[in-house]
């Protein structure tokens, strides 16, 4: 088995999800997805698979911010930050970082 199958496959297991409550079929994870469009996974359940996925495949992930791919949560009284672009995080760059054994893109 190729290591895009067995991560993707991994992820679907573990972290897959229903299109509905009413779907018993889990949707498959797909290499091309967005974690925050197609996936749409909160920053803390991404937080909670990478760590899992980097350390099941012995990744060095110091290199990982989050802030690169979601807004800091802010208390409802405190002031927002400036608005800036966040970038993209796809099941692939995930794939590419276990192949690299490293993060690669921060």
């Amino acid at each position: 088995m190729n290591l895009d199958k067995e991560i993707c496959d991994y992820l679907t297991d573990k972290y897959g999800f229903r299109k509905s409550w009413r779907d018993p079929e889990i949707v498959p994870i797909q290499k091309f997805w967005s974690v925050q469009d197609d996936w749409q996974l909160l920053p803390e359940d991404l937080a909670e698979i990478l760590i899992d996925v980097f350390t099941k495949y012995g990744v060095d992930y110091s290199k990982f911010d989050m802030l690169n791919y979601y807004e800091a949560e802010r208390a409802f009284w405190q002031r927002k930050p400036p608005k800036r672009d966040l970038k993209p995080l796809t099941v692939e760059m995930i794939i590419e970082a276990v192949k690299a054994k490293r993060w690669l893109y921060d």
